[in-house]
C-alpha cells in the first residue's frame, strides 16, 4: 500500500518537542505495517496559529524534527528519488515521501521551493483549504462554499510555483484547490499530477471532491486521483469502508483503473494537538466509523475485490499507480 496523504509529521514535531524520541517508529510503524502501509507521503502542515508569519520558520522545524526522528528509528526510511523507491512496496522498511500541505512556507516567493526541495519536499499540495499566495483553496464545508465562492484561481505566483515544481521534480497535488485553481494547474502544467486526497463530486457532493472532468483531467496528465477515507468527502451520513469503494469504482469508470490510487488522510490523532481555532475550522469533517486508522488498511484488498477488482487491478489502485507516477516525476 502507497499512502498519498498523511499528517504524521503534525504529531512528530509536537511530541519531539515534548522531549519524545523515535515517534515514527513507536507510534505509526506498528498501524501502518499491520495495515500494509508500506509507503507513505508524509506532509508538513502548518496550522493556523503560525500564520502568514511564522509559516516558514514552523516548516522547516517540523523537517529538522521528522529528519531527526526518522534517522533515529529502525524500519523507515525517506526516499528523495526515484531509485530510492525501487522495491518500496516489496521493502521490508517503510519509505516516507516528504510533501508540503499549502504553500504557505514558500511565503510568496518560488525560490524558496528550491530550498525546501534540498530538505527533501518531493510534493506540493498548493493550498490548504484556505487562500494562500499561490491560489484559493476549496472549503472544508458544502454549507461555506455555497455562500462564499471566490473567483480566484491560481495567482501568477502560483503559475511560477508549479513551472517551478515541474522544473525540480516536485509532484504538485491539486486536493484542496477551488475548481479554478484546478483548472488552472492543468493548463499550465506539462508533467503528471495527483489528487492525493480527493473524492468523487458525483457520489457524495462536496466541494473538497472532483468533477468526473476533473478526475479525466488529472488522469490525462498521466497522473492519479487518489480518493480519501475522510468521511465527509466520503457520504452525507454513516460514511463506511464501502463508500470508499463507490468511489474508487467511479472514479475507475471515469478515468481507467491505471489512474486510480489511495490517499488516507486519517486524522483523528491530530486533534489532541489542535489548538482551538484550528479544531474550530475542521468541526465539520467527519471520519468513517470503520476506517479510520492504519490498521483498517488491511480491510481494503479484500474490500475491493469484492466489488469485482482483480488481483493486479488490487495492486495498481493500493500503490503501483501512485509509486509509478512519483518514479515518472522524481530526478
Amino acid at each position: 500500500m502507497f499512502d498519498a496523504h498523511s499528517d504524521l509529521p503534525f504529531k512528530v514535531i509536537r511530541e519531539r518537542e515534548a522531549g519524545r524520541k523515535s515517534v515514527v517508529a513507536e507510534d505509526f510503524l506498528p498501524g501502518m505495517r499491520a495495515g500494509g502501509i508500506l509507503a507513505r507521503v508524509a506532509a508538513v502542515y502548518v496550522d493556523d496559529e503560525y500564520l502568514p508569519e511564522m509559516a516558514l520558520h514552523r516548516a522547516l522545524a517540523v523537517l529538522a524534527e521528522l529528519h531527526d526522528d526518522v534517522a533515529g528509528s529502525d524500519g523507515v526510511e525517506l526516499a528523495t528519488t526515484a531509485d530510492d523507491l525501487d522495491g518500496a512496496l516489496d521493502d521490508a522498511a517503510v519509505t516516507l515521501v516528504l510533501g508540503m500541505e499549502g504553500a504557505e512556507p514558500l511565503m510568496g516567493d518560488p525560490r524558496l521551493l528550491d530550498a525546501f526541495y534540498r530538505c527533501g519536499v518531493r510534493l506540493l499540495t498548493l493550498t490548504h483549504s484556505r487562500r494562500n499566495a499561490v491560489g484559493e483553496g476549496a472549503p472544508l464545508s458544502p454549507e461555506f462554499g455555497a455562500t462564499h465562492r471566490t473567483p480566484g484561481g491560481l495567482s501568477t505566483t502560483g503559475v511560477a510555483v508549479v513551472e517551478r515544481a515541474e522544473d525540480l521534480g516536485v509532484v504538485v497535488d491539486v486536493s484542496h484547490l477551488n475548481d479554478l485553481g484546478l483548472g488552472d494547474v492543468l493548463s499550465v502544467t506539462n508533467s503528471q499530477v495527483v489528487a492525493s486526497h480527493s473524492n468523487c463530486r458525483a457520489v457524495c457532493d462536496h466541494p473538497r471532491n472532483l468533477t468526473d472532468e476533473q478526475i479525466a483531467a488529472v488522469a490525462e496528465t498521466g497522473g492519479v486521483v487518489c480518493l480519501t477515507a475522510v468521511g465527509s468527502y466520503l457520504a452525507a451520513t454513516d460514511p463506511t469502508l464501502d463508500d470508499l469503494c463507490d468511489h474508487v469504482m467511479h472514479a475507475v469508470n471515469i478515468a481507467g483503473v491505471e489512474h486510480i490510487g489511495l490517499g488516507f488522510d486519517f486524522f483523528e490523532y491530530m486533534l489532541e494537538y489542535a489548538t482551538e481555532r484550528e479544531r474550530e475550522r475542521i468541526s465539520d469533517i467527519t471520519v468513517a466509523a470503520d476506517f479510520k486508522a492504519d490498521e483498517s488498511v488491511a480491510a481494503v484488498p479484500g474490500a475491493l475485490a469484492e466489488w469485482g477488482f482483480s488481483d493486479d487491478e488490487v495492486a495498481a489502485i493500493c500503490g503501483k499507480n501512485l509509486l509509478r507516477t512519483f518514479q515518472s516525476v522524481l530526478v
